[in-house]
């Protein structure tokens, strides 16, 4: 049965669980958004609120998360297959987790001054969950393959960028070190942050793999 025929008589109820991962990548853009602009202000007087603001956003994912699973658990029939929405799922949820550390770690180990190498992975985080917004929406019709794999590709480049970023930062940090403690800490936070297009390249993938299966 084609992914048009199964639609078209699927229920509403069945049809949510679009309508929840469109939510949880939209919650993701809105978080990558959030860190990427307070970063850039640098003033690390605002880093505390940017924190409790970010959590929130964490909560909200994790409510998503939740509610897929229990859906998931309460219907025989999904739009796509089951572990294809539980992998993004997953990943969708992976992504803001990573963020959320990030903050947590800016605010306790009392950053002061932001790396640049760090806003250039958290600029690279908007445009991947820029991607992830389009492709997530695309689910629903697959209607569009040669876009699906377009914003595919570009989170892959995305990615790879991130890499070369973060390669360069920690060679950076590790040159002249003078201060142990704070090597630790910064190879920390760019660690999580490069992790966070690791997932987001994930989350992209397993669209292509769920496109492939249904159109």
């Amino acid at each position: 049965m084609s992914l048009n025929t199964l639609l078209k008589w699927l229920k509403p109820r069945e049809m949510v669980f679009f309508d929840l991962l469109e939510a949880a990548a939209t919650n993701v853009a809105s978080a990558a958004q959030h860190l990427d602009r307070e970063l850039r202000t640098g003033d690390p007087s605002r880093f505390p609120e940017m924190r409790r603001e970010m959590k929130d956003f964490e909560h909200k994912g994790d409510e998503l998360t939740h509610e897929l699973i229990d859906r998931l658990n309460q219907v025989f029939v999904t739009p796509i297959e089951r572990e294809d929405i539980l992998a993004l799922t997953h990943a969708l949820d992976d992504v803001v987790d990573r963020l959320d550390t990030v903050c947590e770690r800016i605010v306790l180990y009392r950053i002061q001054h932001i790396m640049p190498a760090l806003t250039q992975l958290t600029s690279n985080v908007v445009e991947g969950s820029g991607e992830l917004v389009h492709l997530i929406k695309a689910l629903r019709t697959m209607s569009d393959i040669k876009d699906i794999r377009a914003r595919i590709q570009h989170c892959h480049v995305l990615e790879n960028q991130a890499d070369s970023v973060y390669h360069a930062a920690i060679a950076q940090i590790f040159e002249n070190p003078t201060d142990p403690i704070e090597l630790i800490k910064w190879k920390e936070l760019l660690s999580f942050t490069e992790d966070a297009t690791d997932r987001i390249e994930l989350v992209a993938q397993v669209v292509g793999s769920t496109v492939m299966k249904n159109a």
